[in-house]
């Protein structure tokens, strides 16, 4: 059985983490040129400016970081189950190998030697019964 193929690989992963950078060098890159501008010009607005794209890349690496714990969460979920049914697989192989009674013939036998019982003590019975 083919596993599921995860959505972000980590070659993915880290290109998302390397653009995370960039985006973050060029906001300081910005910051450095606003806080050049901001001692000839208005102060209030360049810090307003920072301040608004401040916000916004928090909130852009917000989203970024729970979309990427949301998707390690569903291939944390899909590799466990992956290899949960791998090593049930597994076991029942080494079991099935060691030629060990199954629960299934282990109630098998237990219904069978119940009967031989019942048909055992019938036959004790007719006898003690002849017998008298």
């Amino acid at each position: 059985m083919a596993t599921p193929k995860p959505r972000l690989s980590l070659r993915q992963m880290r290109a998302s983490m390397k653009r995370m950078q960039t985006e973050g060098e060029r906001l300081v890159s910005r910051i450095r040129r606003d806080a050049r501008a901001l001692t000839v010009g208005s102060r209030r607005e360049a810090v307003s400016g920072l301040m608004a794209d401040a916000r916004r890349l928090q909130t852009d690496l917000r989203k970024r970081a729970e979309r990427a714990i949301e998707e390690i969460e569903s291939q944390r979920t899909r590799i466990l189950s992956a290899l949960e049914e791998q090593a049930t697989r597994l076991v029942e192989a080494v079991v099935k190998r060691l030629n060990l009674v199954t629960k299934d013939d282990m109630h098998e036998m237990t219904k069978r030697l119940s009967a031989v019982e019942r048909r055992l003590d019938a036959l004790l019975k007719e006898k003690r019964e002849a017998a008298a």
